[in-house]
C-alpha cells in the first residue's frame, strides 16, 4: 500500500470515529436531560450529591434509584474520558475539576463531598 492510500484511510478512520462520537455524545446528552428531574428531585431529598470526583453518590444508606444514578455516572465517565483525551490529561484531573465546579454549582440544600471525603450540606 502506498503513503498516500494509508493517508487517505487514516484521515477516513479518524474522522469516522469523531463522527462515531458525536453521535454517541448527543445520546449521552439526551440520556442525561431526561434523567435530571429524578436526579435533581433526589437532590433535593438528600438521598444523593456531588462526590468529589465528579460523580454522584449516595449521602446516607438510602440508595433510591440506584440504576438510574448508575446510568447518569457511566454517562459522566464516557464524557470525561473524552474532555481528557481532548485536553491531553488524565481522567481524574478532569473528575476533580468537575466535582469542583458541580459543589460550586450545588444549590442551597444539596450535598456535595469535600475532598476528604465528608458530605456537606450547601
Amino acid at each position: 500500500m502506498n503513503m498516500h492510500k494509508s493517508l487517505k484511510i487514516y484521515i477516513l478512520i479518524v474522522v469516522c470515529v469523531l463522527f462515531s462520537f458525536q453521535i454517541a455524545s448527543a445520546g449521552i446528552k439526551e440520556r442525561m436531560k431526561e434523567r435530571l428531574p429524578a436526579i435533581a428531585g433526589l437532590k433535593a431529598k438528600g438521598v444523593i450529591g456531588e462526590n468529589n470526583k465528579g460523580y454522584l453518590g449516595f449521602v446516607s444508606g438510602v440508595k433510591e434509584q440506584e440504576g438510574l444514578i448508575a446510568a447518569e455516572n457511566k454517562d459522566r465517565n464516557a464524557i470525561y474520558n473524552y474532555i481528557a483525551k481532548q485536553q491531553k490529561t488524565t481522567v481524574n484531573v478532569v473528575e476533580v475539576n468537575q466535582a469542583k465546579r458541580k459543589a460550586a454549582k450545588a444549590k442551597p440544600g444539596e450535598f456535595f463531598q469535600n475532598p476528604d471525603g465528608a458530605w456537606q450540606k450547601k
